[in-house]
């Protein structure tokens, strides 16, 4: 052979090798040089086609058929039927430019590849093969940088499927330049990290609000959906979770099958549970059934079965979502809470389930942002629901609760005018009587009696007492006083009580504040009144001690401590906090024996913590009981001391000749009240009702008016604004059964100048009147 030839030869062999390895005319070619690579092109198209061979790349010869890509396997290619199962080889020859350096992206396929780059390996999922047993699926989308790019490039692409019941490709492939597809990279993760975090965050919230909440289970449902759905986000599409958590392919598949029924699953509970009555029960019982059944096969059955649900299931769901439209527009109709959020955001997840399912069976082109602002304004709009529905529903409660608060106030203004209105009649006789100078044993009848009204009335009052604690409208009016005069009262107060009981009573003042002080005296008295009366109750031999100490100064301020200490029955350690409750005792033989509402040590607790103070117990069971509290005050002067008791020793002759109208219509607390104002020397006249007070107060001249409230004919509110419309100035004090703020509040409102409640200590009457004559 010459030597000519021989070059020829040579020169057809090395021109036959680079068209089987670089390509010849004969592969599917896309021209690439002069595309816009600021962005990824596209790869798809029809590529040359092999079908049920994994060809050699190095070794690939031009085919005779083409195929789409991405496109499932099915129809036929020439004389070869296509089906799920089997395995094919696309070819492809790319012209590049060399000078730039490239990133192809492959999303997943049915189900393992092995992707080629002139002739080398640069990715795969799983492992390809022709048979069944040398088969290993995965899904895992790449992105792969390429090397050794020429002029004109072949990319080779083998696809094996024995595990699903779907076959090749339904997604693209795409390539770009390095900074660009890296970009592309992030703002997929991004998204897909964004969109889940924000649904794990928002699950939780609702399940907590679900959990602290009023345990709505519209709220409960909603929270396990967008915590299930998650899942939907991170283990589908690019699959992040894949590259954090190494998943088998198998468990991947179920999850990803399972998330989704279980979500429309959720998510058809918590439609039914929002608008219970416009979503008619069997139908959505029918929905969730088939959910159930779906997930139940693909718990028991292998993909190639299980995958088959997956476009029926999409059909249901487009029949879902247009269902809840429509319950959403009749509960928008009935102005059910929260239905304009609940239509609008069912608008939204219409288009975007409507728009991933044409996406998915290859009819639109896929856009993450239009998933992502969709599934953002979803699931936004989805809160705002359950947030309007938790507010609705929380304003009707605190409606509810106001107006339980309401009627609780006016049975309790009621029952006390009723309870009071005798009992007026009741303490201020038997103080009246004792006034007499009676005898014998008229003198004992008329102070048990006497002590009997007393402590109904303190029960009574200890029940309205705890009633404005709870509803926060006790106010505290500081004055100068005298704390070791203070106590000293109390002390001669309760001492002929104790020494009834043959108890000793012994005052402590050696160490007592000698600075007089700011303080609201009226509440410390009832705190130590309620502590020593219970010490008293409590003791039966030995005695009790009321303590007042010095224990500290500071510039101005000065602290005091209180105690009282009783040898009585004390109280186990295990019960020293339950005390302090209302309506409890340190056990129910206590109540039996010793009576009482168990309100007294709450009250304390309550005015106590209102300043600030704790109330402190040191107790054994059988030993005694040691209440004590630490309180800081402010160091009055003496000269507003002196003021407080000239106003508080007004001269009784004040009163004498002055003119009342006493505006009441029971004739019981007409002659208690009667007694007491002529006892001070003054001209009495009655009204029976509100109408005659108003004619009487125009027709003559008094120096005040005492006007009850609750009377027939007129009651003392709208008397009170009558006389005020004729521009008649007289001093009018209200003589109410009721003690609650409310009531006061309306007194003055309504234009009287004080009020007393009933029944009514005779010297606090005085002092009212001397108060307000002018």
């Amino acid at each position: 052979m010459s030597h000519w030839l021989r070059y020829f030869l040579f020169i057809g062999m090395v021109v036959m090798a680079e068209s089987l390895v670089a390509g010849s005319d004969d592969f599917e070619t896309i021209d690439l040089r002069t595309s816009d690579w600021s962005k990824p092109q596209s790869l798809d198209g029809t590529y040359s086609f092999y079908w049920n061979q994994l060809l050699n790349p190095n070794k690939l010869e031009p085919s005779a058929y083409v195929y789409d890509f991405p496109a499932l396997w099915k129809g036929t290619v020439g004389t070869d039927t296509l089906s799920s199962q089997g395995c094919a080889t696309y070819a492809k020859q790319l012209v590049l430019d060399p000078e730039l350096k490239y990133v192809i992206y492959v999303e997943d396929v049915y189900t393992a590849f092995s992707l080629y780059f002139n002739g080398h390996l640069v990715a795969k999922n799983g492992d390809v093969s022709e048979t069944i047993q040398g088969f290993v699926p995965e899904w895992k989308p790449m992105f792969v940088p390429i090397h050794h790019v020429r002029d004109t490039d072949l990319l080779v692409l083998q696809i094996a499927n024995f595990a699903h019941s779907k076959g090749g490709a339904l997604e693209g492939i795409k390539i770009g330049e390095q900074g660009v597809m890296r970009d592309y990279e992030l703002s997929i993760v991004s998204y897909d990290l964004l969109l889940t975090g924000s649904l794990i965050m928002g699950g939780l919230f609702f399940l907590g609000l679900y959990f602290f909440g009023r345990h709505d289970r519209s709220i409960l449902y909603f929270s396990l959906f967008c915590i299930v759905y998650s899942y939907r986000i991170i283990g589908f599409g690019y699959y992040v979770l894949h590259s954090l958590i190494e998943l088998p392919w198998a468990l991947a598949a179920r999850l990803e099958y399972i998330s989704l029924f279980l979500a429309v699953f959720l998510f058809g509970r918590f439609v039914h549970n929002l608008y219970p009555e416009e979503a008619k029960r069997i139908i959505w019982d029918v929905i969730s059934g088939i959910c159930l059944l779906f997930i139940g096969i693909t718990i028991l059955f292998p993909p190639t079965v299980y995958s088959y649900l997956i476009e029926p299931f999409f059909v249901i769901l487009l029949g879902y979502i247009a269902l809840t439209m429509v319950i959403y527009i009749r509960a928008k109709i009935h102005q059910r809470p929260g239905s304009g959020f609940a239509l609008f955001s069912t608008g939204l997840v219409f288009v975007v389930f409507a728009y991933n399912i044409l996406v998915y069976f290859g009819l639109l082109s896929e856009w993450n942002a239009a998933s992502f602002w969709g599934y953002i304004l979803f699931f936004f709009s989805q809160s705002l629901i359950l947030s309007y529905r938790f507010a609705y529903y929380l304003k009707n409660a605190k409606d509810d609760a106001l107006k339980a608060a309401q009627a609780k106030s006016d049975f309790l203004s009621t029952i006390s005018h009723e309870i009071r209105t005798p009992l007026n009649a009741v303490v201020g006789l038997s103080h009246y009587l004792l006034q007499d100078n009676p005898g014998g044993h008229q003198l004992q009848n008329l102070t048990s009696l006497r002590y009997s009204a007393q402590h109904l009335t303190a029960l009574i009052n200890d029940i309205l007492d705890y009633n404005k604690l709870e509803s926060g409208t006790v106010t505290f009016e500081e004055q100068v006083t005298d704390l070791k005069d203070t106590v000293n009262g109390i002390y001669l107060t309760y001492r002929p009580k104790a020494i009834e009981k043959e108890l000793s009573f012994t005052l402590d003042v050696q160490n007592a504040p000698k600075e007089l002080v700011y303080v609201d005296k009226t509440r410390l008295t009832q705190i130590l009144n309620n502590l020593i009366d219970n010490a008293i109750k409590f003791t039966r031999e030995g005695g009790i001690t009321l303590r007042l100490q010095k224990l500290d100064q500071k510039e101005d301020r000065v602290q005091v401590k209180f105690e009282v200490i009783d040898t009585g029955i004390g109280i186990p350690k295990e019960k020293q906090k339950v005390v302090f409750e209302r309506f409890m005792q340190a056990s129910t033989s206590t109540t039996r024996e010793f009576g009482g509402t168990g309100l007294g040590l709450a009250i304390i607790k309550k005015l106590l913590e209102l300043q600030g103070v704790k109330i402190v117990v040191d107790s054994e069971d059988g030993k005694g009981a040691n209440f004590y509290f630490v309180q800081w005050f402010k160091v009055g002067q003496e000269d507003r001391l002196k003021i407080n008791q000239k106003v508080a020793d007004e001269d009784v002759g004040k009163l004498k000749d002055k003119k009342v109208l006493l505006v009441e219509d029971n004739s019981i607390n007409v002659m208690v009240a009667t007694k007491f104002l002529k006892h001070w020397q003054m001209n009495i006249d009655v009204a029976e009702n509100g109408q005659l007070g108003v004619e009487k107060a125009m027709a003559n001249n008094y120096d005040i008016i005492l006007m009850d409230l609750q009377m027939p004919v007129m009651d003392g509110y709208q008397a009170t604004r009558e006389i005020r419309s004729q521009r008649n100035p007289v001093p009018i004090v209200a003589l109410t059964a009721s003690a609650l703020i409310r009531v006061k509040e309306q007194v003055l409102m309504a234009g009287m100048n004080d009020y007393i409640t009933k029944p009514f200590d005779p010297e606090e009457l005085k002092r009212k009147l001397i108060k307000n004559i002018r």
